[in-house]
Order: C-alpha cells, then structure tokens, then sequence
C-alpha cells in the first residue's frame, strides 16, 4: 500500500477509534456510511467506449436513475450481466458476443452508486432489489451472469421471487458476517460500533442481517445454477463459491486455476461456456456434491 494511503487509514482507523468512545451512536451512523459506499472503480472510464453499440437507457430504481445497456431484439428473450462491488458493466463486455451470437437479448448495467448509475450507498440488498427491477423493466429475462457481489445478488434475488431459468453465479461471496467483521477490524471498529452499523443497515433495507447468509436463503433458488470460481482468487476465496454451491439445489460447481478474481471474467473459454450454460447447450460441470443432501452439510 502506497504510503500516502496508508497514513489516510491510520488518520481515519484512528477519528474511528476517538468517535467510538465519545460518540458510539455518530460512530455507528459514520461506519454504515462508510460500508456502503463503493470504492472507486479500477477499470478505466474509457471502457465505456466498448458499450458504443448497445442501446443505452436508464431505469428508475427507489428514487435513482440506473444506466443499462442493451444488445439484439427487443423479441429476444434476455440475459442479464451483473458487475460487482466496485465494479462496472464495461467488466461483462466480453460476455456480449457469445450470449448475441446465440440469439439472446444481451442487459449490462451499472450498479447503484456505481459507474453512471446515480446514488452514493447502496449494499447488497439493493444490489438484488435493483436487478429485480431491470429484469422487471425489460420484461422477458430468463437468465443472469453475475461477478463477486453481484452474483449474490442475483442469488439473493433469486432466492425472494425472481424467476429465471438459468443462472451463472462468478466469484460469489457468502460469508457476509465475516465481511463486516473483517471490515470492522481492518478500521479498528469496535465490536459494539460494528453492531451498530449492522442495525442501522438492518433498518434502511428493512432486512435482517441474518437473512443475508447464503445458508438461510440460498436453499430457496429453484433455478439451473453453475457457480464459477478460481482457486487463486485472493479477493474471495474459492470456499465461498463452493460454499453457495452446496446450498443451492442441484448446482454445479466448476473450480478454475490462475484467473484470479477479476481476469476470470476475461477468459474466453469462461465466457463461452457461461454462454452454452445460460442457452442450455452445455452442462458445463458436474453437481456440486451431488452425493450429499439437500442442504448440504457446510464444512
């Protein structure tokens, strides 16, 4: 870490550790703010020249316009592509050609708070909240690719009544108690402060966090499922992915070397098969410990 960045997180960990002790209640609402705002993207900007042959258009959500991109006919039936935290839609645009080529309605669009997409919170159940009302909005979406936080999202959505056939879930994550715990410790938040951020976020999404677990709502999905994960990924490790597969109902679990958490989406040989996956033409792997029960016990 860059010295400079290093000294604004000490001179932040520190006015953190200062609240906690004369303000815990300001130091709750400062942590929920600072949870749930996304960092800056890595992708350069320019990227959105790759999406200069789609239709663009926005769509409203909870008060924010949305920025979305379309490829193919309005008659197609659709796929959406889901970025993750941090991310932007311009990161799915090697998806495009194989779902286009095979005679889908291609939907990319930034997240809340992300990218062109107006707001400055946003987390992941309105990460989930948002794809419902894209695929609402563009009516006929009969499958979703989603990356890192978005492809818990869709799970998420999934999982409290969006009905899609198929799935392809990249890089998820499922631990989100250990997240904020990690968050906590690496901004020395003191556990009662960390509560309080978690109540505060249980309140503005009127969820609670334990129905956040992958292991509570997960078991719900009813669509096709292929989670994808590379062993390498040191942002989310590949127990998490395996961890999602287990719990979804006949899931298939395909674990890849050496892409890491973001050149995944990257690969050709990924993108073609998440294509044959979402048409249907390609089982891709094997069930995710299909000798176990569901659901599975988690290790």
């Amino acid at each position: 870490m860059p010295a400079a960045r290093t000294l604004h997180k000490i001179s932040t960990n520190v006015r953190f550790a200062a609240t906690a002790l004369l303000a815990p209640s300001l130091a709750g609402a400062w942590a929920e703010r600072l949870f749930l705002t996304p960092p800056k993207p890595r992708c350069a900007a320019s990227g959105y020249f790759d999406l200069i042959d789609a239709h663009s258009s926005f769509v409203a959500h909870r008060g924010r316009n949305l920025a979305t991109w379309r490829w193919g006919s309005l008659e197609a039936p659709a796929v959406l592509l889901a970025h993750g935290w941090g991310g932007l839609a311009t990161q799915l645009r090697g998806f495009v050609f194989h779902l286009a080529a095979a005679g889908l309605r291609v939907i990319a669009y930034d997240q809340p708070a992300h990218g062109l997409s107006e707001g400055r919170y946003t987390g992941l159940p309105d990460f989930a909240d948002a794809l419902a009302a894209i695929a609402r909005h563009h009516g006929g979406v009969r499958a979703v690719i989603g990356h890192s936080l978005g492809a818990t999202a869709a799970a998420l959505a999934m999982s409290q009544g969006l009905a899609l056939e198929r799935a392809v879930l990249i890089s998820p994550p499922s631990d989100v108690l250990g997240y904020s715990r990690r968050f906590a410790r690496w901004h020395w938040i003191p556990e009662r402060v960390r509560g309080a951020m978690q109540e505060a976020i249980e309140e503005r999404y009127g969820v609670r966090w334990a129905d956040l677990e992958v292991g509570r709502f997960a078991r719900r999905i009813e669509t096709a499922a292929l989670v994808i994960h590379d062993r390498d990924d040191r942002m989310v490790p590949a127990w998490q992915g395996a961890r999602l597969a287990r719990v979804i109902p006949g899931a298939r679990l395909w674990l890849t070397d050496g892409l890491g958490h973001g050149r995944i989406l990257e690969d050709e040989a990924i993108q073609r098969a998440a294509a044959g996956f979402v048409t249907g033409r390609s089982a891709v792997a094997g069930n995710a410990y299909p000798s176990l029960p569901h659901p599975a016990p988690l290790y």
